[in-house]
């Protein structure tokens, strides 16, 4: 399914993924405001990369959304912190529960923020890093 090659999400408050666009690397811009992106009825070898591609740390948030919490996240992603030196973790992995959360919210990404998702046919695994002076969040629908 799909292709190599990359699909660059335009500034919208909702981005839908298709089959077609397996295997590609998603690019989410530099945001005006929060960003959905509703991934695909699940299907086995469904691979999704985002990297972040603003030319400065954006002040928007982006969503990855199964629609469903049966269709729920494996795994995590490691939160570097930007904001180093303010007394906080620098770097932790921050982890989905691994049997209901279906969002991930990366909030206020910058550079290097890359996340990798796969599909089984059912649940979502995921891992990457998130960039960011505030932790991304996994949550239920």
């Amino acid at each position: 399914t799909g292709g190599k090659g990359i699909r660059v999400l335009s500034d919208a408050t909702t981005a839908t993924l298709s089959v077609d666009d397996s295997g590609k690397i998603i690019v989410v811009p530099d945001l005006t405001a929060t960003c959905t992106i509703d991934l695909p009825a699940e299907e086995v070898n469904l691979v999704y990369e985002f990297i972040y591609g603003g030319a400065a740390a954006d002040a928007q948030n982006f969503v990855v959304d199964s629609e469903s919490d049966t269709n729920y996240f494996v795994g995590g992603v490691t939160h570097f912190d930007t904001d180093a030196g303010s007394g906080g973790d620098e770097v932790v992995p921050v982890y989905s529960d691994g049997n209901s959360n279906s969002k991930l919210t990366v909030v206020t990404p910058d550079a290097g923020t890359r996340i990798l998702m796969v599909c089984d046919g059912v649940k979502w695994y995921v891992t990457g890093v998130v960039v960011s002076s505030t932790v991304p969040t996994f949550a239920d629908q």
